[in-house]
């Protein structure tokens, strides 16, 4: 490991980012309560646009401008989705307004997203090395199934089908047309620019591990949200249990980035995943129903799903020098 000196404007831009994706999850989410699914659908999106605008944001304050429409569309997003929660959690609006409000601004701002991106045709085009991409994409719908066979098993041959020809087909259309707001605010924070930085400094396998564990961390406000009071050592259970899914997640989406360069691969899989995850189980809202609920048959294909993606570490990409 080398030992990297941070300059002053680094050391801005890192506390920055903190605040905002880290602090601010916690400031507003526990103000938010509202039930069953609404619990999970009104802090959720809010959260995925806080690690993009955090580092737009320690840009912005370094250079004192605003840098081009991709930082004005964050800005935006950030604006008046904290606006939304602000008034959901002072009961002005109720939640069920609220998530009708961030489902239409995220559409709104999503096109605007992906049309800007398709028309600066440089770095972050959405079709960049699209025969890989496909590829890739289609190898994550095989892997998502792993985790979910108890589930599928149960559902029938049909509804199977049904789940996986939308993942191949659909899901693409919803997650960038509809969502990319969203997924995008992670990736190009998570892949684009914080898991470089950490390969650079701890080499490509231990950065994209320790990125893995960055990431479920950063959920933890979202698990407290969902949860009943007095279920602090249920949440640490969980963030247990996902700890090593997070992590194999973070090693596939780091070999899919530095595969092809298309963060828009890593939004659709990302997006794909969370489609995977919530397809069968859209009823569990709280922390105790989703510990509970994992069998032993459940436990052993996650396991199988986990190891799978894990041996991407061993890929070229992984072994392509020690830094990135």
């Amino acid at each position: 490991m080398e030992t990297i000196l941070f300059s002053k404007t680094d050391k801005i831009k890192i506390v920055t980012f903190v605040a905002v994706a880290f602090g601010l999850p916690w400031l507003l989410l526990p103000q938010i309560r509202v039930e069953g699914i609404l619990a999970y659908n009104i802090p959720a999106p809010y959260m995925m646009i806080l690690p993009t605008f955090g580092i737009i944001l320690g840009r912005i304050i370094c250079e004192r401008k605003i840098h081009g429409w991709f930082h004005w569309i964050y800005t935006i997003a950030f604006i008046e989705s904290t606006a939304v929660m602000v008034l959901c959690a002072a009961k002005v609006i109720t939640g069920k307004e609220a998530d009708d409000m961030l489902t239409v601004s995220s559409m709104a701002l999503s096109i605007v997203l992906l049309l800007g991106m398709m028309i600066d045709g440089q770095e972050l085009y959405p079709f960049k090395d699209l025969k890989k991409a496909i590829g890739i994409h289609i190898m994550f719908v095989a892997i998502a199934q792993i985790s979910n066979l108890p589930q599928l098993i149960h559902a029938g041959a049909l509804r199977t089908a049904d789940e996986i020809v939308s993942y191949l087909l659909f899901a693409p259309i919803d997650i960038f047309v509809v969502e990319s707001i969203y997924y995008f605010g992670e990736e190009y924070a998570w892949r684009g620019c914080l898991q470089g930085r950490l390969q650079n400094i701890f080499g490509k396998r231990m950065g994209v591990i320790l990125l893995g564990i960055i990431w479920e961390l950063w959920h933890m406000p979202l698990w407290f949200q969902i949860s009943e009071p007095g279920q602090g050592k249920l949440i640490v259970l969980l963030v247990l249990m996902r700890m090593p899914y997070v992590i194999a997640l973070a090693v596939f989406f780091g070999w899919a980035y530095m595969k092809t360069n298309n963060i828009w691969l890593c939004v659709l899989i990302h997006g794909v995943n969370n489609a995977a995850v919530s397809a069968f189980d859209s009823d569990l809202v709280t922390v105790a129903d989703t510990v509970e609920s994992v069998s032993v048959f459940d436990g052993i294909m996650t396991a199988v799903a986990v190891i799978v993606m894990l041996l991407f570490l061993f890929t070229k990409e992984y072994r392509k020098g020690e830094r990135v």
